[in-house]
């Protein structure tokens, strides 16, 4: 491949990065909510005998999101758990032929999750599926998953081709 071809590639990874960076920062976000629910609760609950009504509940749906935000940021930016120690004994073609099978895999589980996801929230729309306590729509979060998942999908694609990239050399 050459200079020109590289180009290509690292335009496309700039928006995917930035937008990666955003779903992360909802997902931080979601982690400060999630923290300030457990405080509140816990406080609410031990001083003034009073807990915070659907706490679980809250927490549930705040989990949903944050998790599925950090995903593709965490995928770019190598944080996701790796065995390297069958690695070491392989050649580094054999290397990027595992990692090429371990995207590839990836990619499938994420595009059938995505695509799972959305229609489930969709399904969830339709019935207009709810919390039980609180009455917290569910589908948002559905499609929020989905989002990304498809994100993940992008990151993957973006690794598949480095992977390739660096099996041909």
């Amino acid at each position: 491949m050459g200079t020109t071809d590289a180009a290509w590639f690292a335009r496309l990874r700039a928006p995917i990065r930035l937008v990666s960076v955003w779903l992360e920062r909802v997902g931080l976000a979601a982690l400060v909510l999630m923290g300030l629910t457990a405080l509140v609760d816990v406080i609410g609950s031990k001083l003034f005998h009073l807990p915070l009504p659907g706490s679980t509940e809250i927490t549930a749906v705040i989990q949903m999101v944050a998790i599925a935000g950090g995903l593709a940021y965490s995928e770019m930016d190598g944080r996701h758990i790796r065995v390297d120690f069958l690695f070491a004994w392989l050649p580094e073609r054999g290397q990027a032929s595992l990692d090429l099978f371990g995207s590839i895999l990836s990619l499938t589980f994420f595009a059938v999750a995505g695509c799972m996801m959305y229609e489930n929230g969709m399904s969830l729309f339709e019935s207009g599926t709810s919390t039980f306590l609180l009455k917290i729509p569910l589908a948002p979060f559905a499609v929020w998953i989905a989002l990304c998942s498809i994100l993940m999908c992008c990151v993957i694609i973006l690794k598949l081709f480095a992977f390739i990239q660096r099996m041909l050399e």
